[in-house]
């Protein structure tokens, strides 16, 4: 639903009214006496047009597609607030608008079942299909709390400096944020209503061969997910996901914190092995095995990510990910490649520069830029509400500019 400049619409639209719960309670008894009414009857029974009734789209009074399973608990209420809390924050650091045409669209067309999964309908992405994925992403977790475990270990018999500890627990906490943040957030796969987006910079038309939706460019089909992610570099096991546009920033910043506190282990454990003088430093028997495992877990660590970080920064240079760069070398037209390198407000967004440091949503300056693709249900919104030619913010995390 569009609005004036300066309204504002919370993103959390599931909470009902009181008047509605009652409307829908009153529904739902009209319903039941009249379904025991016809099974008192031998014969078909006929049900009249005026006592079915129908609800407009535009009809904000009762959510859509409400069922038992979809129906708010004391839980979801809390979650409910929170996501609200957060929108609020987010919207804070959104920069001024400074176009007079300018609307507003904080419509949320996202799923708000309360399911795992890959499907457009799941309200929670997660792959959980992938049974070794989880396997490989859950081994992750264990052995960043290993490694926290060892150093509060080390720090408690006083062979660590607090501050440092501190500094080295921050950033394993930081890393699992990312890696969090990596695994649940959807990679920007390409909904069944996508059209081709009106921005003049999207020139690429085409439909997936599988799941027969617009294909925006540089989107691949991620046989695991079974979805079209746009901007598709991997499907990385590690992460039980792909990496793809909507998730490249925390995938950067966990491979950077992993690498980070890597250097910082490893730079302490050879302090100490190298300058210890005296029996007070020297590491008893369970912390030397404690430490064996860690510097080893460190050197791997530190390989792995060093060059997936030379990837990362290889295909944010180039443009080309992983998979077209695998494509155009086997089909020799590396050469012929003419993609621009990807910008830093592209994986970071426009927000303030203190937020790139943090596994937050990106707020991108044109969606359906960044994205490659429109929706149906976007481009009514944005022509209904929109009287003149300007940009409309349909996503609450993005400027949505669309040219109605």
């Amino acid at each position: 639903m569009l609005h004036s400049r300066g309204e504002r619409v919370p993103l959390i639209k599931r909470g009902q009214h009181p008047i509605a719960q009652e409307q829908q309670r009153q529904a739902h008894d009209e319903t039941s006496v009249r379904r025991r009414a016809s099974h008192q009857h031998d014969g078909p029974q006929h049900i009249s047009m005026e006592e079915v009734s129908f609800r407009s789209d535009d009809d904000e009074s009762v959510p859509s597609r409400l069922d038992k399973a979809d129906r708010r608990s004391r839980l979801g209420q809390c979650v409910g607030r929170l996501q609200q809390a957060i929108q609020r924050g987010v919207l804070r650091v959104l920069p001024p608008q400074t176009d007079d045409h300018a609307f507003e669209d904080l419509t949320n067309d996202e799923s708000w079942r309360w399911s795992f999964g890959t499907r457009e309908d799941d309200g929670v992405w997660c792959n959980v299909t992938d049974s070794a994925g989880l396997i490989i992403a859950i081994l992750v977790w264990v052995l960043f709390l290993y490694s926290g475990l060892t150093l509060v270990v080390l720090a408690q018999n006083g062979h660590l400096p607090m501050p440092v500890t501190f500094l080295q627990c921050t950033l394993c906490n930081l890393a699992l944020a990312s890696h969090a943040k990596t695994m649940l957030t959807d990679p920007g796969t390409v909904p069944a209503s996508a059209i081709p987006s009106p921005n003049p910079s999207v020139r690429f038309h085409a439909m997936c061969s599988v799941c027969n939706v617009f294909k925006p460019e540089q989107a691949h089909h991620c046989r695991i997910c079974n979805r079209c992610v746009s901007g598709m570099d991997h499907h990385c096991p590690w992460m039980n996901n792909c990496i793809g546009t909507g998730n490249l920033k925390h995938f950067f910043l966990f491979l950077s914190y992993t690498w980070t506190g890597s250097v910082l282990a490893l730079i302490l454990f050879s302090v100490n092995y190298f300058g210890c003088n005296n029996e007070n430093c020297e590491f008893s028997g369970v912390e030397i095995q404690l430490v064996r495992v860690m510097t080893w877990l460190c050197i791997g660590a530190l390989l792995f990510t060093s060059s997936m970080l030379m990837n990362v920064i290889y295909t944010i240079m180039t443009g080309v990910g992983t998979i077209d760069r695998l494509k155009k070398k086997a089909m020799n037209e590396w050469n012929e490649a003419t993609e621009d390198a990807i910008p830093m407000r592209t994986i970071f967004g426009i927000g303030p520069r203190w937020t790139w440091c943090l596994p937050t949503d990106p707020l991108w300056d044109s969606y359906d830029a960044v994205m490659g693709y429109a929706t149906v249900e976007q481009m009514r919104r944005a022509r209904q509400g929109a009287p003149e030619k300007g940009p409309v913010k349909n996503n609450p995390l993005a400027y949505n500019k669309v040219d109605v």
